[in-house]
């Protein structure tokens, strides 16, 4: 019988779930760039970009670009990412070298996912003292990479259809409660931060006019490798048994 009272148990359900310090326990954490909250998509997907000369987008405008590509890769640096969704998504496509020339000179890289159509530009590792960050990465709480590799499991398995119902993870981190633990209701309110962490990290975004209902985002495929995906079940199973999760991880680290 697991003991409430273990500090795996408080790791991943503690008081402080919605604190930024609380985060998964890995080498190498789970991480999102930029962590930015995404302002959503658009529905009206745009089309390819004209060529001809750029128009002006207000005074003293001397970009040579087109507006829509200047638009774009604003949203690449502000956003976590830009989905089929967005009308910036063919402008990526189209633009691709370009936006990969501008986003460097701001020591940026360019990630695109033709399978899972979505696209995100994350920190370049540049060794120099004069470099910047210009992005942040967001480290995930326990808790909430858990219910990550859940829902990584549903989109890979229905990209097509990927979404989840909040009762459903209710439900899976409900698999975590001790079993001596007689206060299920306390016990669903420490869930919730894990799953608004995820809506705030544009993991997954409710359906409009349904809050207990999300869209899963297949930039979920970019946060996981499968190295981490191993890492965290091994962990997780273990933690559900209320067995120490040594060698899985160490202390704790907050976002930076």
């Amino acid at each position: 019988m697991s003991d409430p009272t273990d500090p795996s148990f408080a790791d991943v359900f503690g008081d402080d779930l919605s604190d930024q310090g609380s985060a998964a326990s890995l080498a190498d954490p789970v991480r999102l760039d930029p962590d930015a909250v995404f302002t959503g998509d658009d529905d009206n997907v745009g089309s390819r970009v004209n060529d001809d000369a750029p128009a002006e987008r207000f005074d003293g405008d001397t970009s040579e670009l087109p507006p829509e590509l200047c638009w774009t890769l604003q949203e690449l640096v502000t956003a976590p990412h830009i989905t089929e969704k967005s009308r910036s998504w063919p402008v990526v496509l189209q633009y691709e070298q370009p936006l990969r020339s501008r986003l460097s000179e701001l020591g940026l890289i360019l990630e695109i996912n033709r399978e899972f159509r979505y696209a995100f530009t994350r920190q370049a590792e540049d060794p120099s003292p004069r470099s910047r960050t210009l992005l942040r990465a967001k480290t995930l709480s326990l808790a909430a990479s858990a219910l990550a590799l859940y829902l990584y499991r549903l989109y890979v398995v229905s990209p097509d259809d990927p979404i989840v119902d909040r009762a459903d993870m209710i439900e899976h981190l409900l698999a975590y409660r001790p079993s001596d633990d007689t206060d299920e209701v306390r016990f669903r309110d420490k869930i919730n931060p894990a799953i608004r962490a995820l809506d705030e990290a544009a993991i997954i975004k409710p359906i409009r006019g349904n809050n207990d209902r999300f869209t899963i985002y297949g930039v979920i495929t970019a946060i996981l490798t499968a190295d981490q995906v191993a890492a965290l079940e091994a962990r997780y199973r273990a933690i559900a048994k209320g067995e120490s999760a040594d060698g899985v991880g160490g202390q704790e680290e907050g976002s930076e």
